[in-house]
C-alpha cells in the first residue's frame, strides 16, 4: 500500500529539513562552506522572529497603539517607554551615547535586581528549604550527604587563606580535607550535567538520523503496492 500523498508544503519542509541536516552533519568532515550556511540561516531565522515577536509583543502594543486609540493614560505610560528607549539610539553615536547612560544605567540595576532575586529566591531559598527538608523522616543520610556536599563546595571557593612555610595547623588540614571534599562533590556534579548533556546530543543526533532515513524511505526509494 503506498503511503497517503504529501501536499507541496510539507514536501518543501522535509526537503528542507532534509538540507539543512545534511549540511549540519558536514561539520563531520570539519569546517566547511555548507556548514558555515547552514548556521547563517539557522542564526537569520532566530533574529527574524526575535524581531518579529518584539515588534508585534512590545512596540506595537505598549508604544504605538496607545497614541493611535488616543488613551491619555496610556499615551503618558507610552512617552516615557519612548524617552529611555530614544536615548538608548544615542549610543550608536560617538558624540551623543553619554547620553544613552541613564538608560543603560537603569536597564543594567533592573537586570542585576532581576538576576539577585532569581538566585534568592530560585537558587539559595529552595536549596535551603531542600536541604532542611531532607533530614525529615527517615531521609537523615541523605541529608547529611546535601549538607556535606553543599558546605564544602561553598568552603572550596574561599579564597582568603594565606600561603606560609610554617607546618599546617589542625585548623588548616581541616580546611584541606573540606576544601577536597567540595573538589570531589564539584568534579561529581560536572560529571553528571556533561553525562546529561552528552545523552541529550545523543538523542538528538539519533533523532536527526531517524530523520534522514524516513525522508529516503518515503522520498527517494520506490514504495511497492
Amino acid at each position: 500500500m503506498n503511503p497517503a500523498p504529501l501536499s507541496l508544503a510539507d514536501l518543501t519542509g522535509m526537503l528542507i529539513g532534509f538540507t539543512l541536516t545534511v549540511f549540519v552533519l558536514s561539520y563531520v568532515i570539519g569546517d566547511n562552506v555548507l556548514f558555515r550556511l547552514a548556521t547563517y540561516i539557522f542564526v537569520g531565522v532566530a533574529a527574524g522572529y526575535v524581531t518579529v515577536v518584539t515588534v508585534y509583543n512590545v512596540l506595537w502594543p505598549q508604544l504605538l497603539l496607545p497614541f493611535l486609540e488616543g488613551d491619555k493614560g496610556g499615551m503618558t505610560l507610552a512617552a516615557l517607554y519612548l524617552l529611555p528607549s530614544a536615548l538608548l539610539l544615542t549610543k550608536l553615536s560617538t558624540r551623543l551615547n553619554r547620553l544613552g547612560n541613564p538608560a543603560m544605567a537603569i536597564l543594567v540595576g533592573i537586570g542585576a535586581a532581576a538576576a539577585i532575586g532569581g538566585a534568592i529566591f530560585g537558587t539559595i531559598f529552595p536549596q535551603t528549604g531542600a536541604a532542611a527538608a531532607s533530614f525529615e523522616g527517615y531521609n537523615l543520610l541523605n541529608g547529611l550527604i546535601l549538607l556535606i556536599g553543599t558546605l564544602s563546595t561553598l568552603l572550596f571557593f574561599q579564597f582568603g587563606q594565606r600561603l606560609t612555610t610554617q607546618p599546617a595547623s589542625l585548623r588548616a588540614q581541616m580546611r584541606r580535607v573540606i576544601r577536597w571534599t567540595g573538589k570531589l562533590f564539584i568534579a561529581v556534579t560536572f560529571g553528571a550535567v556533561f553525562a546529561g548533556v552528552y545523552i541529550t546530543a545523543l538523542t538528538a543526533l539519533i533523532e536527526r538520523f531517524a530523520y534522514l532515513w524516513q525522508f529516503i524511505k518515503n522520498i527517494l526509494l520506490p514504495t511497492s503496492g
